[in-house]
């Protein structure tokens, strides 16, 4: 009978960590804006515009699934809305993203809107071509530990 105590007793202690995620709307908001931020430097850049990461102050707010729903785990049904200061310190703007989370911390972004900046899978570039748009979906990856 103890054995089968401490059998319980070591599945429980086991059973505690199953489950718990990493993945976490702190976490998903602090890796999601420095990657939009770069590739929303990279699609003006490809567009002929200057712009710098460091300036945009790019922040985002991630929640999952609706007020009912923890803002933790993995999962096809986060949003977020990532917001960054275009050209002044005044003017912000917003762009909205549908994020697919896995387990490892990897998450895909689709655009949501607006449709002129990752809507469209492609964008003229300065130059006249037709050229992938890097903010239409964008992949990345935080620590889930």
């Amino acid at each position: 009978m103890r054995r089968f105590g401490a059998v319980v007793a070591a599945a429980a202690v086991l059973a505690t960590g199953c489950g718990t995620s990493g993945v976490t709307r702190a976490r998903l908001n602090d890796a999601i804006a420095p990657t939009f931020a770069h590739l929303y430097v990279l699609q003006q850049s490809l567009r002929g515009r200057t712009v710098r990461a460091a300036d945009l102050r790019a922040r985002a707010d991630c929640g999952r699934g609706g007020p009912d729903v923890a803002d933790s785990g993995a999962g096809n049904d986060w949003a977020c809305t990532i917001t960054w200061f275009n050209t002044g310190p005044g003017v912000a703007v917003n762009a909205s993203y549908q994020v697919h989370v896995q387990t490892n911390g990897c998450y895909t972004a689709d655009g949501d809107g607006p449709a002129d900046l990752n809507g469209q899978q492609t964008i003229t570039a300065a130059d006249g071509a037709t050229v992938a748009n890097p903010l239409w979906e964008f992949d990345g990856c935080f620590d889930t530990t």
